[in-house]
């Protein structure tokens, strides 16, 4: 490995400044972070998910916000691709597309580098139409943001095509329900929040957590195919998916009922099978919602963090696709809305340590890995405002 570098998309503040992508190499073992210039300066305003290409050397990022309106007075959501000079890391902006719903969530890069898949979210607010039904009457009808996937193509040189595939997801779940997002309303329209690429790049996973649902998509051309859809208990909330390279199998995050999953996943048909859940808190019994979810390289541990409890907490995983927890440690508490708090983490690509955007505290932090024991054990930190995600490119 040459040089090791983080890029982290940082949310605005206040007045809808700041925002952007700002790089950081990062030493082999974790302990030193050092700024680099060349990151992409306020743009975009919410980079809250970033995906990178190596073959073209191109990183892809969402604006994670919903347009403001017909004619916006402010630039319209996007999903944006970014050249990766190899050589600094400097980023020059390539182009952008327009985001095909509401509040991007995530993107991926798809086999070859022939597609960009992303996952837009929507949002909880609802607009009232005023309707006249067939008798006569007058109704109050409700519309909310479509959340949807969607697949653009790339170019050789790492830009973004016009979109070949998009997918309105339907359906919903309690309305009202527990969960306090929405005002009790965070299932009455889907929510697509994850999309994913299986081991052998014949599947694209997106997790839904409004009508509880896990779609999979067949790969091949410019559309998506649905193979298959998992239907999750009522009240569970698919969020993050990450596989196993080694043995195939996924593992979930639940937004709603605080919990860790594990699946099998048929590479021939893309169908999931549930193999086991827990409990990602440890005592806690305040509002929480589970986000990111990710996995060592060996197979032995699965990692996730609560927001709420504010905690990254592993789990071992067994032979059989089993799940027991082993530890946990605290992140910098979030006094209001979970979805301000610590969001994200990332393992470095050998998997010798954690990185963490802790946002509430406006730091960067690096956790050592031990491959043994799964056990975190805090390495350097750097002061970086409102930090989100982080994206580990190697030089």
């Amino acid at each position: 490995m040459g040089k090791l570098l983080a890029y982290v998309g940082r949310n605005h503040i206040g007045d809808f400044s700041g925002g952007g992508i700002d790089i950081f190499e990062v030493s082999k073992d974790g302990k030193t972070i050092t700024p680099v210039e060349g990151g992409s300066i306020d743009t975009p305003k919410r980079a809250g998910f970033l995906a990178y290409a190596p073959k073209s050397g191109t990183l892809y990022s969402v604006d994670e916000r919903k347009t403001d309106g017909r004619g916006p007075k402010r630039p319209s959501s996007t999903i944006m691709s970014f050249k990766v000079d190899q050589k600094t890391g400097a980023l020059t902006f390539l182009n952008s597309q327009y985001a095909l719903g509401a509040n991007p969530a995530s993107v991926c890069v798809g086999p070859d580098e022939k597609y960009l898949f992303t996952a837009n979210h929507g949002f909880f607010e609802h607009v009232i139409k005023v309707v006249e039904t067939e008798d006569g009457k007058w109704v109050n009808t409700f519309l909310y943001d479509d959340s949807t996937v969607v697949q653009y193509p790339l170019n050789a040189d790492g830009s973004i095509g016009e979109a070949t595939d998009v997918h309105v997801l339907t359906g919903h779940g309690n309305d009202p329900n527990s969960s306090p997002q929405g005002g009790g309303h965070a299932q009455a329209s889907p929510h697509s929040h994850i999309v994913v690429v299986d081991p052998t790049s014949r599947f694209l996973i997106v997790c839904e957590k409004a009508g509880e649902r896990i779609y999979v998509y067949r790969l091949g051309g410019d559309r998506l195919v649905l193979a298959s859809v998992f239907q999750c208990p009522l009240g569970t909330g698919p969020r993050h998916a990450v596989f196993d390279k080694n043995t195939g199998r996924m593992f979930m995050t639940c937004e709603f009922s605080d919990e860790i999953w594990s699946f099998d996943f048929d590479t021939e048909t893309g169908v999931l099978k549930y193999i086991d859940k827990k409990s990602t808190l440890h005592g806690f019994t305040g509002r929480n919602e589970p986000a990111t979810i990710q996995i060592l390289p060996n197979g032995k541990f699965v990692y996730m963090n609560n927001r709420g409890e504010d905690d990254i907490v592993w789990f071992a995983i067994s032979e059989t696709g089993h799940l027991d927890r082993r530890g946990k440690v605290d992140v910098s508490k979030c006094p209001t809305d979970p979805a301000n708090a610590t969001r994200c983490m990332t393992l470095s690509p050998d998997g010798s340590f954690l990185m963490v955007p802790d946002r509430p505290a406006d730091v960067l932090r690096t956790f050592a890995v031990d491959h043994e024991t799964g056990d975190l054990t805090e390495l350097a930190q750097l002061p970086v405002q409102n930090p989100v995600f982080i994206q580990f490119v190697e030089l």
